[in-house]
């Protein structure tokens, strides 16, 4: 037994990596072959603390040099210490990170201050912490890789990626560091508000985050429990908030007229029920009003927290397909149109990275796209009761019992025509507003909007409804979020508004309408605590795509 755990031990001490201190490396490529190998640093920062990293050395020939890629990782979790872990195996960076290491890239994988094995304390990508830590990886890695390439223009040849947290920290040092050259920010934020749409905290998403973040950092997440960043525990979050969130994120650049300075490929979802797919449009926006090229994958996966809603996608927590076909090409895994983007960019290769692809469903099918859908056709909403809080408090007792009359009714009454069936729900299940019956090959995609105004027996602040675009599939009677997003409208009044994002494919006889809820476990600390009546009417519009229309 014994001679059996000293074996084991010593086959993970010899798969362990070292910990080096590397000289300052000389100018020009590789005066010696280097073989494949990785080992973790040491790198300082600005304010004297130290940032633990993983440096994947390539195979290189005398005389050759190579591109370098940044990674770093998302909110609660670490760098990718060696091949096999869990950033490196199942996160989509590590997934792409490692591959350009196996291609002939240099890879820095560092631990952002206040996570992992690096010192600091998590400040939420404060510009003069995290996001100024993303130079001084930069500074580090200039001075003491070797054979780093050089761009026609004798800049280095640097690029990064990120999921989430590691999305913002990218994104927001290219406001300030030119040095960076092709970026993959991940199901990132444009603006941190997104946490908190119309003022109100994503509260199941903010317990999970919180929960993780405080044992992943041994407690050191001051941020969110000090003023005025703790009033979002109460479910809503105080203009001083959200203002301080702004100045976290890259609209606080844009809207003051100050560009980024890399060119980017981003990556964001539709389900992604923290950072819509709206965030990396407007990202995307701002990139190509600074001059940059700035390209797009809109995938279904993301931030995934399951629910009565949203469903299970094989990962706890963050989800990418592992496949992407655009158009009538051949599908491509994710972390090859990643490369292709970064072997186009820093290698000078020619590679087919689409500008803009849209999926379509959850099995990667998908489509080229010139500009994205906004608004589209409206439809009255007729005025709608709904009682607050309890619309939607039962659904995890509903689904149940709509999935077995689902089943019941194809076996006894496979032939019955449910298309002009009433509304139904507003009390233990959330209500559905059927607004449009679909035809053959359709599509619904785009973004819709809304301009509704919410009434209530109840003072203006406890009416409380969250609303989103709903599918019920011909026949049936259970009805489906689209892209599984709920956008809250906290209290009486007019809100003429986008909605999230959707991609759903549309069959004959499929209803598409408006589905109001009381109660939402996205949002489970907000709700009316009173039971009151609320009204809604006014207009929707929804982005119905038919076979003929342009992309």
């Amino acid at each position: 037994m014994r001679a059996g755990l000293a074996l084991l031990s010593l086959l993970i001490l010899a798969g362990c990596a070292t910990t080096r201190e590397l000289p300052q490396a000389p100018d020009g490529p590789a005066q010696q072959a280097l073989e494949q190998d990785y080992y973790h640093v040491d790198i300082p920062t600005h304010d004297g603390k130290e940032l633990k990293a993983t440096v994947y050395q390539p195979e290189l020939a005398a005389g050759e040099t190579a591109p370098v890629v940044i990674a770093t990782h998302g909110f609660g979790i670490s760098r990718a210490k060696r091949p096999w872990s869990f950033h490196g195996q199942w996160m989509i960076t590590g997934e792409a990170a490692l591959k350009a290491w196996k291609q002939g890239y240099w890879v820095v994988y560092y631990d952002q201050r206040g996570w992992g094995d690096s010192e600091g304390v998590v400040r939420m990508m404060d510009p003069d912490y995290e996001v100024r830590d993303v130079s001084s990886v930069i500074d580090w890695t200039l001075e003491h890789i070797p054979a780093v390439k050089e761009l026609n223009d004798g800049d280095p040849a640097l690029g990064m990626i990120g999921e989430s947290y590691g999305g913002g920290a990218q994104t927001m040092a290219s406001f300030e560091d030119p040095r960076l050259e092709a970026l993959v920010p991940i199901a990132t934020w444009h603006d941190l508000n997104a946490l908190a749409p119309n003022g109100h905290m994503r509260t199941n998403w903010g317990a999970h985050l919180f929960s993780i973040g405080a044992f992943a950092s041994g407690f050191d997440i001051g941020f969110m429990v000090q003023k005025p960043m703790r009033s979002g525990f109460t479910g809503t979050v105080s203009h001083a908030a959200q203002r301080k969130m702004r100045k976290h994120s890259p609209v606080h650049y844009c809207e003051d007229e100050q560009y980024p300075q890399a060119d980017a490929l981003f990556v964001q979802g539709f389900r992604d029920s923290v950072f819509p797919l709206q965030e990396g449009l407007d990202n995307r926006a701002c990139f190509e009003a600074g001059g940059n090229d700035a390209r797009m994958l809109a995938i279904q996966g993301g931030h995934i927290l399951p629910w009565p809603v949203q469903k299970f996608s094989g990962k706890p927590l963050f989800n990418t397909e592992d496949e992407i076909r655009c158009g009538q090409q051949e599908p491509v895994k994710l972390e090859d149109l990643i490369l292709h983007w970064w072997d186009e960019k820093l290698r000078g290769e020619e590679r087919q990275v689409p500008e803009f692809c849209v999926t379509l469903n959850e099995e990667g099918e998908g489509q080229a796209m010139k500009r994205f859908p906004s608004g589209g056709e409206e439809f009255m909403l007729p005025d709608s009761k709904v009682h607050l809080p309890l619309a939607g408090m039962f659904e995890w007792l509903m689904i149940p019992m709509d999935v077995g009359f689902d089943l019941w009714r194809k076996v006894w009454w496979s032939g019955a025509d449910y298309r002009m069936k009433k509304p139904d729900g507003g009390i233990g299940r959330p209500k559905f507003v059927p607004l449009y019956i679909a035809h053959e090959d359709e599509r619904l995609l785009g973004i819709p909007e809304i301009d509704i105004r919410l009434d209530s027996t109840a003072s203006k602040i406890t009416a409380k409804a969250f609303v989103g675009v709903g599918v019920q599939e011909a026949g049936m009677r259970r009805v489906h979020v689209a892209s599984e997003q709920l956008t809250p409208l906290p209290g009486k009044g007019v809100y003429k508004q986008e909605l999230p994002a959707v991609s759903r494919k549309l069959d004959h006889g499929d209803r598409v309408g408006l589905v109001i809820y009381g109660y939402t476990w996205q949002f489970f600390t907000n709700p009316s605590y009173w039971h009151n009546v609320a009204r809604l009417g006014g207009d929707v519009y929804l982005p119905i795509l038919g076979p003929a229309d342009e992309s």
